[in-house]
């Protein structure tokens, strides 16, 4: 398939700026989410083919109905396709209808490509994936009569929502739910794969609570959801909201929390429920790291007594006062509370990635891999924040308290 557009039509300003696309930040039938919102990749105009498709990854839409990829059924899809998505006259894709089968396609595209841009960047070099040596590029499929999504050996497809009313959503329109697999593929590149499937239970419970969080931060670099966060909550990241639903779905549903109260005597063997303790413990961290942040640049004005403790600690009117305070100081320095948020997020970003390097995925526990980002932490210039992700693990029963 060959590049339709002229390239002397594209300026080398636009180029080097990268490619305009429309995103929802989460599904669009969430109330404050109906419009979808224009986002950058770094991806060129005059790199990127119909489809879209790039160097990297391909959509391939195809005409009839797929079964979902089964080994021994892999890619590529090489049958008959929808028309493709198409840039507008200027190389960018933010002309689509949103109602046209092309936006999903080109959605799903720019979603998967914005999250392996936020992660490269966290890992300063380019990731190679994990079926490098079978496949040149990650082949995604948009659409397949199926009710969930999953991510394999080079490709991902994405299956529908049906809400109580019978109404249809894709998942290729969620972006958590394409961040979240997409995960899968980060650990595998980054990390490798067991071999022989000598991984144990916390393996895979690490990978589905790890994927969250890859969701949850890729999240947080959408300007609109840290605005409207802070602003439901007035700057307490303590209370219930957005942020800690992850896969949100119609209505109140969501398929996990990373905010949860979960340990390991208190889970099953059930991979999402397994998952939860990990990633509660990681999330309480992103938050404590928000709160510090904000306390120790002067932000917010908290008595001694309750300034650092950590979240399993306080009680309603610790928690009930902090608010408070929190509210006083959004109303007073809201951007500066945004600029802590974003601290917060891109330090447990880079500690998470960073630490895929120092795992083996034949012996990766949750001790192991806790560790782990605890040390990038610490690498990064923050041991109080790598002490508090300890503290976390011992309170969740994935470390021994000392």
């Amino acid at each position: 398939m060959s590049i339709y557009l002229d390239r002397e039509t594209i300026s080398p300003e636009t180029g080097r700026l990268g490619t305009r696309f429309l995103l929802y930040p989460q599904v669009p039938h969430l109330a404050g989410y109906e419009k979808p919102e224009t986002v950058w990749i770094s991806t060129s105009p005059n790199e990127i083919q119909p489809g879209p498709a790039d160097r990297r990854m391909y959509v391939a839409d195809p005409l009839f109905e797929k079964p979902v990829y089964e080994y021994p059924f892999q890619p590529p899809f090489n049958g008959e396709q929808h028309p493709p998505a198409e840039a507008g006259p200027d190389g960018h894709f933010d002309h689509l209808d949103p109602s046209s089968r092309q936006f999903v396609c080109a959605h799903v595209f720019a979603s998967l490509r914005r999250v392996l841009d936020i992660w490269e960047s966290y890992l300063g070099h380019e990731i190679i994936w994990h079926f490098s040596q079978t496949y040149e590029r990650l082949e995604i499929i948009p659409f397949v009569n199926w009710n969930n999504a999953q991510s394999g050996y080079g490709y991902m497809e994405f299956g529908t929502e049906l809400n109580d009313q019978e109404t249809v959503y894709p998942y290729a329109l969620n972006f958590d739910v394409i961040a979240h697999e997409f995960g899968h593929a980060l650990i595998f590149a980054e990390m490798g794969t067991p071999v022989g499937g000598s991984a144990n239970r916390e393996y895979f419970g690490y990978h589905e609570s790890v994927s969250d969080m890859i969701a949850l931060i890729s999240l947080l670099h959408f300007d609109s959801v840290l605005d409207r966060l802070l602003r439901s909550t007035r700057g307490n990241l303590l209370t219930m909201n957005e942020l800690n639903r992850i896969a949100e779905l119609s209505g109140d549903r969501q398929i996990r929390t990373a905010s949860n109260d979960r340990k390991m005597s208190t889970v099953t063997d059930s991979v999402h429920d397994l998952s939860k303790p990990f990633t509660g413990a990681i999330f309480d961290t992103l938050i404590e790291i928000y709160h510090h942040n904000a306390v120790d640049g002067n932000l917010v004005d908290l008595p001694e007594s309750v300034s650092h403790d950590r979240l399993f600690e306080l009680d309603h009117h610790e928690i009930e006062l902090i608010g408070h305070r929190f509210a006083d100081a959004f109303n007073a320095r809201e951007f500066l509370l945004k600029s802590a948020l974003a601290n917060a997020r891109d330090l447990m970003g880079s500690a998470i990635a960073r630490s895929w390097s120092a795992l083996n995925p034949d012996t990766l526990n949750y001790a192991l891999a806790g560790a782990a980002i605890a040390d990038q932490l610490d690498a990064l210039g923050n041991s109080a924040a790598g002490d508090i992700l300890m503290e976390n693990l011992a309170w969740r029963e994935i470390l021994v308290r000392t």
